[in-house]
C-alpha cells in the first residue's frame, strides 16, 4: 500500500489516496469515460482518500440520466481537472472511491507504464467483462 499525493492542475485542490497502482487500474468504453479520458485506480478502502485542501473548489459532474447509480464524479471547479469518483454500487461491493490516475502527482513513469489496466465494457452495461476493442481508450 502506498500513499499517493494528488492535486488539480491549478493546485487549489490537493488530496492523499492510499492504494496500490500495481494491483490494477481501469479504463472504460462508456460514454462518460470516453469523453473524460478517464483512467482510475480503485482504493482498497474508501476511507483511504483524504482531502488536504480545496473543498470549496470541488465540483461534481451532473448525472446525465437517472440510472439509479450512486456515483459522484468530482473535479476542480476552477481548472476542470478530474480528481475522483465516489459512491455506492452493489455490483462493486458497496461503497467505493476511485481516484483519477492522471491527478496523482508522485508516480514514477515506470510505475504508470507497469500498471495493469482492465478495459471494461461499460458501453454495453457489461462492466465486469473486457471491452471488445481498447485501442481508442
Amino acid at each position: 500500500m502506498t500513499t499517493y499525493h494528488g492535486s488539480c492542475f491549478c493546485g487549489v485542490v490537493a488530496f492523499e489516496a492510499d492504494g496500490d497502482l500495481s494491483q490494477g487500474t481501469m479504463r472504460c468504453n462508456c460514454r462518460f469515460c470516453r469523453k473524460m479520458r478517464y483512467w482510475e485506480m480503485r482504493l482498497p478502502d474508501p476511507d483511504g482518500l483524504r482531502l488536504i485542501k480545496g473543498a470549496e473548489f470541488l465540483a461534481e459532474t451532473p448525472r446525465s440520466q437517472d440510472d439509479g447509480m450512486d456515483m459522484h464524479h468530482r473535479f476542480c471547479g476552477r481548472c476542470g481537472t478530474r480528481l475522483w469518483t465516489e459512491g455506492s454500487v452493489a455490483e462493486l461491493g458497496g461503497r467505493f472511491v476511485m481516484v483519477c490516475v492522471g491527478a496523482l502527482d508522485d508516480i514514477p513513469e515506470a510505475d504508470l507504464v507497469a500498471a495493469p489496466i482492465f478495459y471494461a465494457d461499460g458501453a454495453h452495461d457489461n462492466w465486469m467483462h473486457p471491452a471488445p476493442e481498447t485501442r481508442y481508450l
